[in-house]
């Protein structure tokens, strides 16, 4: 595809994702056995477990950029207010 991705991009993307959430499920499965060793997690359940997890840490990236967001809005806002007034008292 001229000037644009290749159809093997989605796939590598997608690759990456999944390599990252199996890693993260069995970090998170060895976690809960070391914890708690009597605690039989079957093997098909570490992709699950690590697509909540990137998926968990997704929704707090957004919520945490989305108050940034907010928190810029409003001193933007106050800025220009203040630049108004300045405007008005005639500095």
């Amino acid at each position: 595809m001229p000037g644009g991705a290749g159809p093997g991009t989605l796939d590598q993307i997608l690759q990456f994702i999944y390599t990252i959430a199996h890693a993260i499920g069995q970090a998170v499965v060895g976690a809960i056995q070391r914890i708690l060793p009597q605690a039989q997690i079957p093997q098909d359940l570490v992709d699950p477990i690590g697509f909540l997890t990137v998926l968990t840490g997704f929704v707090i990236l957004v919520g945490v950029a989305r108050r940034i967001a907010w928190i810029i809005v409003v001193a933007g806002w106050l800025l220009i207010g203040v630049r108004l007034a300045l405007i008005l008292v005639g500095r």
